[in-house]
C-alpha cells in the first residue's frame, strides 16, 4: 500500500497501541501482587521495571544507528514484534500459574522485551510521523505523543472494565490481538528511507543537542516524580486516596490536552513563546503548592502543572528535528533515552525521600527554572519558529 493517507492512519494507530501495550505490566500491578495469582511482593514488583528502563535506554540510543543502516521499517517491525511477543507470552502465563517460583524471573524477561520493543518503536515513530508532514513536523510529533499518552491511560481503564482481577488475562489477550492486527497492516506499507532517517557518514554530535539532552533529563525527573510519587505527594498535602488518584489523572490529562492543542494550533499560530515560558508557569503552580497547600485547589493545580508540562518533551523533539535535520532520527533516540534516564533515576532514588514533600516540590521548582534558562539559551540563533 503506497497511499500516504493509509500510511498516516496506520502510523498513528500504532502510536496509540504502542502506548496501550507499553503500560500493560504496570496496569496489572494488583494482579502481580495478588496472593492468589502471581504473589509478587511489593519489592519484587518495584524491581520488575528495572530491566524495562535499562532496555528502553539502550534501545533508544541504538535505534538511530540501526535505522540509519537498515531504514525505519525493519527497526519498527523488530520493536513491534518484541512488544507483541512480550504481551502474548504474558497472556499465556495464565496456563502456567501453578509454578509460582518461575513467574517472577519470566516476568523480568518479558518486561525487558517490552522495554526494548518500546524503545525501538517510539524512536522510529517520531521521525516517521515527522516525515509524513514536511511542513508541520513538530505538530506531527506532538499529536503522535498525544496518542501515545492516550494509549497509556487506556490499559488501566481496561483493567477497571474487566472487574474481577481473576479475569486479568483478557487485558493482555485483547491488547495482543489489537497490536497484532495493526502490525499486519503495517507490514503491507511501503516506507521509504528518506533523509530524516539517515545520518552523515562521519559526524560529531552537536553541542546544542547535548543541551537538549540535559534539558530532557531534568524534565524526565519532574515527570517521573509526579508519575511515580504524585499520589503520595498529594496525600501528604492532605488529600484522601481517591482524590489523590484523581489528581494524578488530572495531571496526565493536562499533559495530553496540551499536546493535542499544541499540535492543532502550532499549524496556524506561532506558539513558540508559549512553549518557552511553560516552565515558568509550572514553577509558579509548584510554588503555590509549597506556600499555600490549600486542598481545595490542589486538584486544579495538578491539572495546570500537567498542562504546561505537556509540550516540553515532544516539543523539544520537534524543535530538535527542525534544528538538526541531518540528525532527526538521532534527536528522537537521544531525547527518548534522556527522558527515561531522568524518570528512572527519580523512580529509584526518590522513594527514600517521599515524605519530604516541601523539599521535593522546591527541588522541582529549581529544576523547572533551570529548564526555562536552558530553553532560552537554546533559542539564540535557533530555528524554533520553524518548529512551532
Amino acid at each position: 500500500m503506497n497511499s500516504k493517507t493509509v500510511t498516516i492512519i496506520v502510523v498513528y494507530i500504532l502510536a496509540f497501541l504502542t502506548g496501550v501495550n507499553f503500560v500493560v505490566f504496570p496496569a496489572l500491578g494488583t494482579v502481580f501482587t495478588n496472593p492468589s495469582l502471581f504473589t509478587l511482593t511489593s519489592s519484587q514488583f518495584g524491581n520488575l521495571f528495572i530491566p524495562q528502563v535499562i532496555c528502553i535506554i539502550v534501545a533508544c540510543f541504538g535505534a538511530p544507528f540501526l535505522i540509519n543502516k537498515t531504514g525505519p521499517k525493519p527497526v519498527l517491525v523488530c520493536g513491534l514484534l518484541l512488544m507483541i511477543i512480550s504481551t502474548g507470552c504474558l497472556w499465556m502465563l495464565h496456563y502456567f500459574m501453578a509454578n509460582k517460583t518461575l513467574l517472577f524471573p519470566v516476568l523480568m524477561v518479558l518486561v525487558a522485551f517490552m522495554g526494548a520493543g518500546f524503545g525501538l518503536s517510539i524512536t522510529t515513530l517520531n521521525p516517521l510521523a515527522a516525515s509524513l508532514f514536511d511542513d508541520n513536523r513538530s505538530s506531527a510529533i506532538l499529536i503522535l505523543q498525544f496518542l501515545v499518552g492516550l494509549g497509556t491511560s487506556t490499559s488501566p481503564l481496561m483493567m477497571n472494565l474487566i472487574g474481577d482481577v481473576k479475569n486479568w488475562k483478557y487485558v493482555p489477550g485483547s491488547i495482543f490481538i489489537m497490536v497484532s492486527a495493526a502490525f499486519v497492516m503495517f507490514l503491507f506499507l511501503k516506507i521509504q528511507k528518506g533523509r530524516l532517517f539517515q545520518l552523515p557518514d562521519h559526524f560529531k554530535i552537536p553541542g546544542k543537542l547535548w543541551i537538549f539532552f540535559i534539558t530532557i533529563i531534568l524534565y524526565g525527573c519532574i515527570e517521573g516524580t509526579f508519575g511515580s510519587f504524585g499520589g503520595i505527594i498529594l496525600k501528604n498535602q492532605g488529600l484522601d486516596n481517591s482524590k489523590a488518584s484523581l489528581g494524578l489523572s488530572l495531571f496526565w490529562g493536562g499533559i495530553a490536552i496540551n499536546r493535542l492543542l499544541f499540535g492543532i494550533f502550532s499549524k496556524k499560530f506561532n506558539v513558540s513563546y508559549v512553549f518557552l515560558i511553560s516552565p515558568l508557569f509550572v514553577a509558579g503552580f509548584l510554588t503555590l503548592m509549597v506556600v499555600d497547600p490549600d486542598i481545595n485547589i490542589l486538584l486544579l493545580l495538578m491539572f495546570f502543572i500537567g498542562f504546561f508540562m505537556g509540550s516540553i518533551f515532544p516539543g523539544s523533539i520537534g524543535w530538535g528535528t527542525a534544528e538538526f535535520p541531518m540528525f532527526s532520527v538521532l534527536v528522537s533516540g537521544f531525547l527518548m533515552a534522556a527522558n527515561q534516564i531522568g524518570t528512572g533515576v527519580v523512580t529509584n532514588v526518590l522513594g527514600s525521600f517521599s515524605n519530604y514533600t516541601s523539599a521535593i516540590l522546591e527541588s522541582l521548582i529549581a529544576l523547572m527554572l533551570i529548564i526555562f534558562a536552558l530553553l532560552f539559551y537554546l533559542k539564540r540563533n535557533s530555528k524554533i519558529k520553524e518548529a512551532f
